[in-house]
């Protein structure tokens, strides 16, 4: 999953804190989190399989309250912004792959 900003964002504030990936009962979801300054992008990888047919929410923290990702002049994203998405259901035994 990624995320592109459209300005330069201070990279120290992009962590596993200020952008997470959650289950369904709202457990953290282990990923890597990381930024492309070049791209002004950030990628969250989950580190293992997610489960089939399951919805997840990714979450990037602004708000007033820290920790939350800031641009490079210390500025924090105004919002907390969310997306979910859903895996596909695992393919049965009888695939003709």
């Amino acid at each position: 999953m990624a995320v592109r900003f459209d300005e330069a964002m201070d990279a120290a504030s992009i962590d596993g804190t200020t952008v997470e990936l959650r289950d369904p009962a709202n457990n953290m979801v282990p990923a890597m989190v990381s930024y492309e300054a070049a791209t002004l992008t950030v990628r969250l990888v989950p580190s293992g399989p997610l489960a089939g047919a399951t919805r997840y929410t990714a979450t990037v923290k602004g708000g007033t309250v820290d920790p939350r990702v800031k641009d490079v002049a210390g500025n924090a994203l105004t919002n907390t912004g969310t997306w979910s998405f859903t895996t596909f259901a695992p393919l049965g035994s009888n695939c003709p792959c």
